[in-house]
C-alpha cells in the first residue's frame, strides 16, 4: 500500500503512487509554484498537528492517541488533495501518459 493511499483517497488519479511520484505529480499539476506548494505542505502538517493535540488534551489514553494520529494524518490531506486537484483530473491523466516510464505500476 503506497502512501498517496491514505493522503489522496478521493482522487482515483493519484491513489497507488509512492512519496516522491505524488510530490513530482503535485508540482507538475498544481495550480501554484513550487514554494506555494511548499508553504501548502507546512500549512497540512500544521492541521495535522492541530488535531492531533487537540485529541490529546480531551483523552490521553493511547487509543485517542492512535486515533488522533491516524484522523490528524488523514483528514486535513484528504481534503486538500481533493479541493486542489478534483478539477484538473484531465492533467492528471494527461502527466501521468506522458510520463509512463515513471508513473506505471510495478
Amino acid at each position: 500500500m503506497k502512501i498517496s493511499t491514505f493522503v489522496a483517497y478521493f482522487v482515483p488519479e493519484l491513489r497507488k503512487l509512492s512519496g516522491g511520484q505524488l510530490m513530482k505529480i503535485w508540482g507538475a499539476c498544481a495550480p501554484y509554484s513550487q514554494n506555494w506548494i511548499y508553504f501548502h505542505l507546512v500549512l497540512l502538517l500544521v492541521c495535522c498537528s492541530i488535531i492531533f493535540n487537540v485529541i490529546i488534551r480531551l483523552n490521553a489514553s493511547p487509543l485517542a492517541m492512535a486515533f488522533g494520529l491516524a484522523a490528524g494524518l488523514t483528514i486535513p490531506a484528504n481534503i486538500y488533495f481533493f479541493a486542489v486537484f478534483n478539477t484538473r483530473r484531465e492533467a492528471l491523466r494527461q502527466y501521468i501518459q506522458e510520463n509512463w516510464e515513471e508513473f506505471r505500476p510495478q
